[in-house]
């Protein structure tokens, strides 16, 4: 007997004309043409114009529309750019030629190296300006094509996806906010199924070694799916199901963040550190990206200069990231264990105790005002502080030392 799991209050696949259209078998290849028509228009466009011109098509669609149009559709629906990779199509034509031979070293299969190349790609943006640049951004784009041409040709499934795209890295962090994901309509029937062809792939029955239909290149077995996470939206699971048992079906966004479950093809959340950093990396550089579009930046970065005694933008740039990506998070992410790091181990609530001969409001308060003198060093302001810590804190006094112990007589 099957037991029914509700796959929420819609199924966009089951509507009548997007529906009907993203279960058409060459849906993705038609979104990944018009996007790849996208990039040669701006790789053309990049390469033929000046040396320097922010009005530029090929920067103005890369770095302003492209950029816009990605976040709404995250929000609004999901992994869409992911959908329509024009290097994933670029990556068949060649796998065509020749097919890859070799699998991804299990100790490169974590999310570091694409870390580092999302760190360097916005530190690159914001130290030559690439939204002025129109010959540089093609060449970017020209860069990105060769990459995953070179990684997917000779490792077989979608590593470069996965690990290492810095668009990639981005779009499965922010999906996790996004209001649709993929999920099974009936567990009972993938328990029943014996090809799981959604992982593996259907086949023809007359030639096995023949793929029809690909299953998921990311290796997310969808029964034990959790989320968007390394989800590229790409329907191949969908395609390749037999029994048409997956839903592209609402959820509520974020909900994942707080799911514990092991999830296929990831693991835990609390044991990947890789993607913890992922997460801290795109919430702060987000911040930093938007504070260098502002005025007060000129200002602080000539100020800096005089402070450092250099010339050049890169060493200044370079502490900013450090601030940004680094030491902020060290600071405002410690708040979240204050409660292990001040509560002794004998307490019973971090809520409230006393800890040799301090009160815990003494405690809270004294690293409470120390954690905003330091911030406010930098101008910036901390939360307040029943928001900010686990227990009540005293008053602005200083914390005054312990009452001696009665000693016998």
């Amino acid at each position: 007997m099957h037991v029914r799991v509700e796959s929420g209050p819609l199924d966009v696949l089951q509507w009548p004309v997007i529906g009907s259209f993203l279960r058409w078998r060459h849906a993705r290849t038609a979104i990944q043409l018009v996007l790849l028509s996208a990039a040669l228009v701006v790789v053309l466009d990049g390469l033929l114009s000046a040396r320097i011109d922010p009005t530029n098509l090929a920067t103005v669609l890369t770095w302003v529309h492209y950029r816009g149009l990605l976040v709404i559709a995250l929000l609004a629906a999901g992994n869409l750019f992911c959908t329509g990779c024009p290097f994933v199509l670029v990556r068949d034509a060649g796998r065509r030629i020749r097919p890859p031979w070799l699998s991804f070293p299990r100790w490169l299969r974590t999310k570091w190296i694409g870390i580092a190349l999302f760190v360097a790609v916005l530190f690159s943006y914001e130290l030559f300006d690439l939204w002025a640049l129109p010959r540089a951004t093609g060449y970017l784009v020209l860069a990105y094509f060769a990459s995953a041409l070179v990684v997917d040709l000779i490792f077989s499934g979608a590593n470069f996806c996965k690990y290492l795209c810095p668009i990639g890295q981005f779009n499965f962090v922010a999906s996790t906010m996004s209001p649709l994901e993929l999920r099974v309509k009936d567990v009972g029937t993938c328990h029943s199924c014996r090809t799981v062809d959604c992982i593996k792939g259907r086949r023809a029955p007359e030639a096995p070694t023949v793929v029809l239909q690909r299953g998921c290149e990311l290796r997310l077995f969808l029964p034990s799916k959790v989320g968007n996470m390394d989800c590229t939206l790409c329907l191949d699971c969908v395609h390749a199901c037999p029994h048409d048992n997956i839903a592209l079906a609402a959820r509520v966004p974020g909900a994942e963040l707080a799911d514990s479950r092991r999830r296929s093809g990831i693991g835990r959340f609390s044991r990947r550190s890789d993607i913890a950093a992922l997460a801290v990396i795109f919430t702060f550089a987000s911040l930093l990206n938007a504070f260098g579009m502002i005025a007060p930046v000129r200002g602080i970065e000539a100020w800096m200069s005089n402070v450092m005694g250099v010339t050049s933008e890169a060493p200044i740039l370079a502490a900013l990231f450090i601030v940004a990506l680094v030491v902020l998070p060290v600071l405002l992410l410690g708040g979240a264990v204050a409660s292990l790091v001040f509560a002794p181990p004998y307490a019973e609530s971090a809520y409230e105790f006393t800890s040799y001969g301090y009160r815990s409001q003494e405690i809270y308060g004294f690293a409470y005002r120390s954690l905003k003198r330091r911030m406010g060093l930098l101008g910036l302001d901390i939360p307040p502080a029943d928001e900010l810590m686990p227990g009540p804190i005293d008053t602005d006094a200083p914390m005054a030392a312990p009452e001696a112990a009665p000693t016998a007589a």
